[in-house]
């Protein structure tokens, strides 16, 4: 009989479970907390991801709105934090012609009208094709965000018709035509006016989502058509603004937090917005 076998007792085999037991324990800690931590990662790249296109949206659309249109508005009144913003945007600029007289080929000059004068139309000058349509709208010197959606306002005139003007014998220039004789109030320091559609643009809140609409303009915080949704998830959203000058930059302040799974961001972005008009 030999009495050299070797083996594991039952007291070796069960501090090896048990060993074994502890280490998978702890190896399942970790693999857990690291998944969980990927996830959390991944949770929020998504979210802040999701939360910068959106900002990045309404940054690229208010920096082409037409100078002082920008309103904040808490549904009473502009340039209060609110959780909306709409503005009008601008087609295009050019400059409008102020001398009276003939050109060399002697077709008269249109001047653009400007109280007490009126007319029908006015020469647009420094550009070879102007970006605009009919119904569209002439503005000229905008100073405020709240006359300028007013029914009647004196700052914008809507376009009837676009033709062209012979000056001399192989140059022309774009004539922009109104339904009616009219004038507008002033005169923009730099001589330009600015082309804006027949609509607003609309960002708001509703419950947790943010969409995007256009609006009629003289009803510019009420949505027309289906608003399309940008972001969800939003627990809080404020917009401000910052009015410029001739010579400063308008500024519109974003701050928006997201919060998905207990798990939330806090952005603050500032849109730098052209203000000369």
């Amino acid at each position: 009989m030999n009495n050299n076998q070797k083996g594991f007792t039952l007291i070796e085999m069960v501090i090896a479970i048990t060993i074994l037991g502890i280490v998978g324990g702890l190896s399942a800690l970790i693999i857990d907390r690291t998944v969980d931590g990927y996830d959390a990662t991944a949770r929020r790249a998504k979210l802040h991801s999701g939360a910068r296109l959106a900002i990045d949206r309404i940054t690229r659309e208010v920096r082409h709105a037409l100078p002082n249109s920008i309103c904040t508005y808490n549904g009473s009144t502009c340039n209060s934090v609110a959780d909306r913003v709409y503005f009008l945007k601008s087609r295009e600029g050019s400059e409008y012609q102020t001398l009276t007289g003939n050109y060399t080929n002697g077709n008269p000059r249109a001047p653009l009208p400007v109280f007490p004068a009126t007319a029908s139309s006015f020469d647009v000058l420094s550009t070879d094709s102007l970006n605009a349509s009919i119904n569209d709208w002439v503005v000229v010197y905008n100073t405020n965000n709240t006359s300028i959606y007013n029914v009647g306002s004196t700052k914008r005139r809507q376009i009837n018709s676009i033709t062209t003007k012979a000056v001399d014998a192989s140059n022309n220039v774009q004539v922009i035509n109104f339904l009616s004789a009219t004038y507008f109030n002033g005169h923009s320091p730099s001589r330009r006016f600015q082309i804006i559609q027949d609509n607003a643009t609309l960002f708001y809140l509703s419950g947790t989502d943010l969409f995007r609409a256009t609006s009629a303009i003289t009803s510019p915080n009420t949505p027309t058509g289906i608003p399309r949704l940008l972001l969800e998830n939003v627990t809080a959203l404020n917009f401000s603004y910052i009015a410029g000058t001739q010579q400063r930059a308008s500024v519109l302040r974003i701050d928006l937090t997201i919060t998905v799974k207990g798990e939330s961001i806090h952005i603050i972005h500032e849109a730098h917005i052209q203000n000369a008009a």
